[in-house]
């Protein structure tokens, strides 16, 4: 008897099997980095939506704990020295208290007003570490970040190929952890405060607790890719807290789709490589990101991944009726045995 294995486990065997086949597919120093800056924004968009997609919040104070935490991880290892590791857990933590501290203003608001806030803090974030000079280096930011080490190896040698393995591992990871936390009963209720808070707090789901916590943990993933990002291109400035990055983010989220937790990697990874191809577009390169994500949100509401799993449905259930005997065959047959 066959054993049924959960699709679950399948999808999981999938995203840590591409995360290996990745680094031998990718040689050329020049797809390296391509394929790099794709999974640090994966990481971004996949944690920016447990909260704006799957908690329903307009949080865009998500791009400014990616910041903090890019500075957190520069801070570390320039200012104070600290080899990677500690540094990188620094960025995470300040990442997580961060988020908390953000949730605070915005307790009693609710949609619009929650993105506005959140988005001030953004802008707050830009002034200062503008304001910070002897910190922060000021407008021209913290160049010279050392490249990150594990075990006394460093992740840039051989082309980048230590921060591909570890990029390519961490959005697996990342993947697998959202599955889990919105598959545990925090994340059915995040989606239940979503989908009718009213209902959901009339069966004891207290919102401001659950919300609270979804700000830590997306502060925590924040902090994370925002250390990666610098230790990956070996600065920190003030462009970490740009607008630009702002609805670079949103882009790829609703893109790729916020009703599947990898909808956002695959956003991230079609917007940087349709970005790559349109570098000699200059300023009309956010023309044609914005007409395409309008193009998406109109013809394809879900984004790219609801498409996809709507065209892997109607296949299945084509393969499944395929399959079986058709009625109409069947019918002539019983006359037969009948005469």
């Amino acid at each position: 008897m066959t054993k049924y294995v959960p699709s679950r486990l399948i999808r999981w065997a999938g995203y840590l099997a591409i995360a290996v086949v990745i680094p031998y597919v990718f040689v050329a120093p020049s797809s390296r980095l391509l394929v790099c800056t794709a999974l640090i924004y994966a990481l971004l968009a996949a944690s920016w939506n447990l909260t704006l997609g799957f908690g329903g919040i307009f949080n865009f104070a998500h791009a400014g704990m990616f910041g903090i935490g890019g500075y957190a991880m520069a801070i570390a290892t320039l200012k104070l020295q600290w080899a990677s590791i500690p540094s990188l857990a620094f960025a995470v933590l300040v990442g997580a208290v961060v988020g908390g501290l953000t949730y605070l203003p915005v307790i009693r608001m609710r949609g619009i007003y929650i993105a506005l806030i959140t988005f001030v803090f953004v802008q707050i974030s830009y002034h200062l570490v503008l304001a910070l000079p002897d910190l922060t280096g000021g407008s021209g930011g913290l160049p010279g970040v050392p490249a990150m080490t594990i075990a006394g190896q460093s992740l840039a040698q051989y082309g980048g190929l230590g921060y591909l393995w570890m990029l390519g591992a961490a959005v697996a990871v990342l993947l697998i952890v959202l599955e889990l936390i919105m598959a545990s009963p925090f994340g059915h209720s995040l989606v239940a405060l979503r989908d009718n808070e009213q209902l959901a707090r009339s069966r004891g789901v207290n919102r401001v607790r659950q919300q609270f916590i979804a700000f830590v943990i997306s502060g925590a993933m924040a902090g994370f890719t925002g250390a990666m990002y610098v230790a990956y291109f070996r600065v920190a400035d003030v462009s970490l807290f740009g607008f630009g990055l702002v609805t670079l983010g949103l882009s790829m989220i609703f893109l790729g789709g916020t009703k599947q937790i990898w909808g956002p990697v695959v956003g991230a990874v079609v917007i940087t490589l349709v970005n790559d191809r349109l570098t000699g577009l200059d300023a009309w390169s956010p023309v044609v990101f914005a007409a395409g994500t309008i193009a998406v949100l109109i013809f394809a509401p879900g984004g790219i991944s609801a498409a996809l799993t709507r065209g892997v449905a109607v296949l299945r259930g084509r393969l499944t009726n395929s399959g079986r005997p058709s009625t109409s065959s069947q019918t002539p047959q019983r006359s037969v045995e009948h005469a």
